[in-house]
């Protein structure tokens, strides 16, 4: 049985750049895929108009700031985990689904890094929150490089985890499976399944995984310039055993600004600047770490910019 589930979420991962190096001890402990039946109710649900996309989105909490939280590719909501009930329980947590993704529809037009962070400009500033925290995993982290560097009034502070701002850091291993990628191959995997259980036309999974794959194939990444110009305080999280290279996370960190003092004792500190590598965490399982992220999180949101 367990055998069955490793093959079919490594196949999952690989093809939707998640993760072809889980463990059989990893996904012992958890399967951050599949929707969370223990997720809570919404404060409240529905539709904002962005530029003709009705993108879906829930608010979680009321206790706090509002917070901006942004899913990975092929994911829903609910697919992240306890990671958002942390979160609201000491902020309101905005969470949206990007194009094509759980209840939103896609248009008639390519999926793209640079549409999502559109977008969720678009979403921030219909709803009067920016400039607001934004907190995004994997393609949602990607987008939300790209929102903070081309929309930098939409964004106050910014969490990256587990993904940079190029594709290339991506494990090769993982890459090399995207040309393959189609919905045949994705079929009873985790990832249809959270699609169907909340899609307002489930038989269209098959046509977000093509948009995916061909988004992926054109390279879904950000300019090194548009990195060096964000100025919002930002701290990027990575596994140690991600599917995102920690070194190439680094070098992003490094590339905004962070550690590259050539000061003989070292480099000074800037709190706004954070990089942080979790132990014995992967890809799949790094938003159930709640135990490792809210501290990280809770400490550098709460922090005034310097």
């Amino acid at each position: 049985m367990r055998n069955r589930k490793l093959s079919r979420i490594a196949l999952a991962g690989t093809l939707a750049g998640s993760a072809a190096v889980a463990s059989a001890q990893d996904l012992d402990r958890v399967d951050p895929i599949t929707v969370s039946e223990n997720m809570p109710d919404p404060v409240r649900s529905g539709f904002e108009s962005v530029d003709g996309l009705e993108m879906h989105y829930q608010v979680h909490g009321e206790a706090g700031a509002p917070l901006v939280l942004l899913h990975g590719g092929l994911m829903t909501i609910e697919a992240l985990g306890p990671l958002l009930p942390a979160l609201a329980e000491s902020r309101t947590v905005y969470a949206v689904e990007l194009e094509g993704h759980g209840r939103t529809r896609d248009l008639d037009r390519p999926l793209s890094l640079r549409q999502f962070a559109d977008d969720v400009a678009g979403f921030i500033a219909r709803q009067d929150l920016g400039p607001v925290d934004v907190v995004g995993f994997s393609m949602g982290g990607a987008t939300a490089l790209g929102l903070t560097a081309h929309h930098p009034e939409a964004v106050d502070r910014l969490v990256v985890i587990s993904a940079s701002h190029q594709p290339d850091s991506i494990h090769d291993s993982v890459r090399a499976g995207w040309p393959q990628m189609n919905a045949a191959m994705l079929a009873g995997t985790p990832m249809e399944e959270a699609y169907r259980a909340v899609a307002p036309e489930p038989e269209r999974f098959a046509v977000l995984v093509d948009k995916m794959r061909e988004a992926m194939l054109a390279g879904m990444g950000w300019e090194d310039d548009a990195m060096r110009a964000i100025e919002a305080p930002t701290l990027l999280i990575v596994g140690d055993t991600d599917i995102v290279q920690p070194m190439k996370v680094l070098k992003l960190f490094q590339l905004m600004g962070g550690a590259v003092s050539e000061h003989p004792m070292g480099p000074a500190r800037d709190p706004d600047r954070q990089f942080a590598v979790l132990p014995d965490v992967t890809h799949f399982d790094i938003l159930y770490r709640v135990d490792l992220l809210m501290p990280l999180l809770v400490g550098f949101l709460s922090t005034e910019p310097s």
